[in-house]
Parts: structure tokens; sequence; C-alpha cells
């Protein structure tokens, strides 16, 4: 099950989805979603309003860069393919993947000279 919904990731586009974008999306989202569980398995059975941002984010990259261009030049044209998007992969940013730790805000306690 995807964190996010086609519906999801078309709000975020500002458009609908071609039919071509549509079966890319759809099995772009499952993957993008399984890797987040992988490493955050508590959105597995609770997915949050962030999990599901994070999940868009990563297929829009893919949506919006199909050609995975990191730099384009114009005169003597030349342009370089971002590296993890050559190799076809989708990612979590370290932004994301630190919005997506579990934030702690509890109190603590330090308990000094324990185990003397």
């Amino acid at each position: 099950m995807a964190l996010a919904t086609l519906e999801d990731l078309a709000d975020r586009l500002g458009r609908d989805l071609t039919a071509v974008e549509t079966r890319q999306a759809t099995s772009l989202l499952e993957d993008a979603s399984a890797l987040i569980v992988e490493r955050f398995p508590r959105y597995a059975t609770t997915p949050t309003q962030t999990s599901k941002k994070v999940c868009c984010a990563m297929v829009l990259r893919v949506l919006r860069n199909p050609e995975g261009k990191r730099q384009e030049s114009i005169d003597d044209y030349s342009y370089t393919i971002d590296s993890s998007r050559s190799a076809g992969e989708l990612y979590l940013t370290d932004n994301e993947a630190a919005e997506l730790q579990p934030s702690r805000t509890g109190a603590f306690s330090i308990v000094l000279g324990v185990g003397r």
C-alpha cells in the first residue's frame, strides 16, 4: 500500500497526470513507500501527512526531471546526469529523512554513577 495516492501527487504537481505519468507514478509511489517504510517502519501502520509529503516529493523528482539532468549548457551543448537519477533510483534526501525521524520532545532523566 502506497503512503500517497495519485491524487496527492497530482495536487503537488499542480496539474492532472498524463496517462503515461499515471502508469509510472503508480509504481513509483509504491516503490517510494517501500523505501520509507523500510527505513522508518512505524509509517507502515501509521502514515502521516509528513510521510505522504515525502513520498510525493521522491516521485516528483523523477516525474519533473525524467532525463535526470543536473546541469545543462547551451553553447556547445552539454548536460550532466544526476548520478542517483541516472541509475533510475528513488531516494530520500537528508532533509526528508530528518523530517521522517520521530521528534523526541518528551522528558528524560540521566542517572550518574549507576553501575559503579
